[in-house]
């Protein structure tokens, strides 16, 4: 390969530069707007091209090629054919069909085949193989008529192009084979809203143009004379492929122009949109100018191969390294791909005449492939062993003890004055709020079980104790004039509200003000705006949350003399200006509808994040291949472990492609300013304060039917008619729509990994298999259906569409079951959790939301996590149900019993607790307590004020 190390510095340029993209595009804010996207990084190549030939003479191959005539003649053998004239043009306009080709695969990602583009090599190799020319052979000496058989057909087949083109073929089928091994997303492709076939055939077509522009740039390239030319040219070509895309996107921008994508700037969106383009096409460049002065040194086919074969070894070792999880439960054919790479790209660094290998010596290389071959096997033998326990058994236990400690720091008080000491201890020495001994009376007489522990008031509130007063009421007053606002009205112990028009929303605010009514005369003056939609509104960037939660944590010390602290603490946050309560509403300028586009919506909740989180990076838009990055932190092995972390949406970018809520348009107000905005309910992103609201089913009557004499069945279902909005993404990666699918249309190429039960040693133990999805649903009685009721029937097209593809089933009674399947609206929480919670059925949770009770429930102990991913739903219902005596998987009959004592044990907690701890009397005592907190907070004298113990 390399001659000399200029050479090799470019080829480790050009590693260099395609590992880091092929790590980072996973997750990119570029691919939200592809056209634009591909138009800038097409002209800051092309730029740094030209920047890059004004310092060309300390480049490779400064000299040029062949400048002189003699070496012309002398390298005619190894130089590609002269370029035609249509070349430039060709390329061109290739380049920009090409960009197409991939907007439109990853329109449908979801349906490509994995791998398919280790095949360009082989393509690269089969155009090697045909336009092979034999270099004649000058000598005085006569030929050897009697050479030796051996030595000839030794040299023949190290230099033959079809060893060239067999090696190439075995390694790049080695690559393709990783696909196999990858776990797939639930993601699905649809039969009638995407062409898979059709997709595929876009694959086959891109990775046939790159060759034609490979081969074409490099026979352009290569003929110019010098490394200052080659880069001008490029930096030519990729200028003007630009301006071709540009077209394209000016194009579609005044073809769309009409279109509502809510036209208020939005924070922070497009400075980090920007600072990934200028960072990416930095990496972009590199990449395009060390592959064309490396194609120019040696051949085209080089850099290319050695791409490819990068890939399929860093793919392989990461196999090789899951093996016995259940994200690599396969044994023997992590194995066999990594020999495959690794031979035949030995067999083509021969075949190529290739002695160096970027940096390495191919001797060298020989050997450290056969090392991590022999490593690898070792590896593999040591980690395929079986589990000897279940996971499920150590979660439950594990819940259990947690449990415990839970209930023992929540009710740590007896008496008031252990309760004002339990609260000071908590909030750093603050005072509870006035009238604490009123709150901690009421809760007594209530028999609550949870006395100190309030921490989602105190994550809700600890932002506003960093803006002022009357910051908090210009807030309000802006919340008064927008729709779907209701106003509680609190004045001399009385209480009101603005009787909003809706029939529902007039019951809900009923709701509250009987709510807040018998502990009103204890509460200070104060307004309140309740949000009467489900979702919530309030998205403020973290950076903002962040500034004014330090700010409200500082304020918090008292450190100082109450007058002076009072008096530092205002000019503090006057002049910090922490708030802009002027600032428009995040909503469309249309007077018709709010609307906030998917894609806005997203990159909104993605500066809801931390700097340095998974999801402040961008949007997964791999939607194909599972993520085992983001549940990791949130799992043990496959199950759900950790629930609040789960409920962090920061570490999951996936999560924002695989639930309704995000693959759909927000068409409510959104604001990006801290308003004290009251919710029933909200995901992490948001800053709303959550507040105990009634849904009409939150308290209706449940039947008590005993938990072993009720149907095993696992049921969901949900009307067709609730979806107002269905996308083409939200169709196919809606979690709704993914849990259809899962259990009634999987194709027969989905697979899921179960834990399955396996007979050694006189014993049961436990190893995960690869399963197809279909066999995995034939022992477990999914029953996962919308429904057309009369009472609410199907009349828009969203729901005709969705009746379509997944069909429908009669209403049923979901209490006649053992296991009821909750899962979230497109909106909010699911709205039977509460009535399953009480029932004596084991509610089976898959969530993204909080609640006012959301911190009480605890996993494995009130009811069974699944993540809406569902890769481990099979797993975790074999557990509960059993596989014995249901059928056979994998082609064996399975042993593994049925812990139906740890499901009935599950139900049993979760109604009890329900019926001590998230009672009505509850949800007044939550509400009490946080109307004492915010009416300190909005009180001009907050920090002077607190309940005292008398002396």
């Amino acid at each position: 390969m390399a001659r000399d190390g200029g050479s090799r510095l470019t080829a480790v340029c050009f590693l260099a530069s395609y590992i880091w993209l092929s790590c980072s595009l996973q997750r990119h804010s570029l691919i939200d707007q592809p056209r634009l996207s591909s138009f800038l990084l097409l002209f800051i190549s092309g730029a740094a091209a030209f920047i890059a030939s004004l310092f060309s003479k300390w480049l490779p191959g400064a000299d040029g090629r062949f400048d002189s005539e003699a070496a012309l003649k002398g390298m005619q053998s190894s130089i590609p054919h002269r370029p035609r004239r249509f070349y430039l043009p060709c390329i061109i306009f290739l380049i920009v069909f090409r960009l197409e080709i991939v907007h439109s695969v990853i329109q449908d990602f979801q349906c490509t085949t994995e791998g398919i583009e280790a095949f360009l090599p082989v393509l690269l190799a089969a155009h090697e193989f045909f336009s092979h020319r034999t270099p004649p052979v000058v000598s005085d000496e006569p030929e050897d008529m009697w050479g030796d058989p051996l030595e000839d057909f030794k040299n023949w087949l190290i230099s033959s192009p079809i060893t060239l083109l067999f090696s190439t073929v075995l390694f790049s089928y080695g690559v393709f084979m990783l696909g196999d091994l990858t776990p797939r997303s639930t993601y699905f492709c649809s039969t009638l809203m995407n062409k898979s076939s059709y997709t595929v055939l876009m694959q086959w077509l891109g990775v046939f143009i790159d060759a034609v522009v490979l081969i074409m740039l490099w026979r352009v390239l290569s003929w110019a004379r010098t490394t200052k030319s080659r880069l001008r040219t490029l930096g030519g070509i990729l200028i003007l492929a630009s301006i071709g895309v540009s077209a394209l996107w000016l194009e579609t921008r005044i073809s769309r122009h009409h279109e509502i994508v809510g036209h208020y700037p939005f924070k922070g969106i497009g400075s980090l949109y920007f600072f990934d383009v200028f960072s990416t096409g930095l990496l972009v460049s590199t990449l395009i100018i060390s592959t064309a002065l490396w194609a120019c040194d040696s051949t085209v086919i080089e850099p290319t191969a050695i791409a490819t074969f990068t890939s399929g070894m860093i793919g392989s070792i990461q196999n090789v390294l899951l093996i016995g999880t259940y994200l690599q439960p396969s044994f023997g054919q992590p194995l066999l791909v990594l020999s495959i790479i690794s031979s035949g790209f030995i067999m083509f660094t021969y075949a190529n005449n290739m002695r160096w290998i970027v940096v390495f010596k191919r001797v060298f290389l020989m050997g450290l492939l056969v090392c991590i071959v022999l490593a690898s096997a070792i590896f593999a033998m040591t980690r395929h062993k079986l589990v000897d326990r279940h996971p499920v058994d150590d979660l439950v236990y594990k819940s259990r003890v947690e449990a415990d400690r839970w209930l023992r720091h929540a009710s740590v008080s007896t008496t008031l004055k252990l309760a004002v000491a339990e609260y000071k201890d908590r909030h750093h020495g603050r005072d509870p709020p006035p009238n604490f001994d009123k709150w901690f009376e009421y809760a007594q007489k209530h028999k609550s079980l949870v006395i100190d522990r309030f921490d989602q008031i105190e994550k809700d509130l600890l932002p506003f104790w960093g803006m002022t007063p009357q910051q908090i009421q210009n807030g309000f007053e802006k919340l008064k004039g927008l729709p779907d606002i209701g106003i509680i009205t609190i004045a001399d112990g009385k209480v009101s509200h603005n009787r909003p028009k809706d029939i529902y929303h007039e019951a809900t605010m009923e709701d509250i003000l009987w709510l807040i009514t018998p502990f009103a005369e204890y509460l200070p003056d104060m307004s309140i705006a309740i949000n009467l939609k489900e979702r919530p509104r309030i998205l403020v960037p973290w950076d903002d949350v962040h500034r004014l939660t330090m700010a409200g944590s500082q304020s918090r010390f008292q450190l100082l003399p109450n007058r002076l602290r009072t008096r530092r603490d205002d000019s503090v946050l006057a002049e910090g200006n922490l708030i802009n309560t002027s600032r428009a509403p995040l909503r469309s300028t249309s007077s018709t509808h709010p609307y906030i586009s998917t894609k806005k919506f997203r990159q909104l909740k993605a500066l809801a994040c931390p700097p340095g989180s998974a999801a402040r990076g961008g949007v997964q838009w791999d939607v194909r291949d599972f993520c085992p990055s983001c549940v990791k932190p949130h799992s043990q092995g496959q199950f759900l472990e950790d629930w609040e972390m789960f409920l962090d949406p920061c570490h999951q970018p996936d999560i924002f492609n695989l639930h309704d809520f995000h693959t759909t348009p927000h068409l409510d107000d959104l604001h990006q300013d801290l308003l004290p905005l009251f919710s029933r309910s909200k995901t992490d992103s948001f800053s709303d304060i959550i507040i105990p609201i009634n849904n009409i089913w939150a308290f209706l009557e449940t039947e008590m039917t005993p938990f072993d004499k009720k149907k095993d069945i696992v049921v969901w279902q949900a009307p067709a008619s609730e979806s107002r909005v269905v996308t083409p993404r939200s169709l196919v990666g809606g979690h709704r729509h993914r849990l259809a699918h899962l259990a009634n249309n999987a194709s027969a190429g989905d697979e899921v990994s179960m834990l399955l039960g396996v007979q050694a040693d006189g014993k049961t133990k436990f190893q995960y298999e690869q399963t197809p999805t279909r066999e995995a649903n034939g022992p477990l009685p999914f029953e996962f259906a919308f429904t057309n009721p009369e009472s609410r029937p199907c009349e828009d097209a969203s729901c005709q569409l969705l009746l379509r593809e997944f069909g429908s089933r009669e209403v049923r009674n979901v209490l006649d079951n053992r296991y009821v399947m909750l899962v979230d609206s497109a909106d909010g929480p699911p709205h039977h959790l509460l009535p399953v919670l009480r029932s004596t059925s084991v509610p089976v949770l898959s969530s993204i939301f909080r609640e006012w009770f959301t911190e009480r429930l605890l996993p494995w102990v009130h009811f069974v996590p699944v993540d809406p991913r569902y890769h481990a739903l099979h797993s975790t219902m074999a557990y509960f149900i059993g596989l014995k005596n249901r059928g056979p998987i994998n082609g064996r009959p399975q042993l593994t019993d049925g812990r139906l004592e740890d499901a009935g044990w599950i139900a049993q907690q979760g109604s009890k607790w329900a019926n001590k701890a998230i009672r009505g009397e509850d949800m007044a005592i939550y509400m009490f307590r946080l109307l004492l907190e915010w009416g300190r907070i909005i009180n001009e004298d907050r920090d002077n004020l607190g309940f005292k113990l008398p002396e």
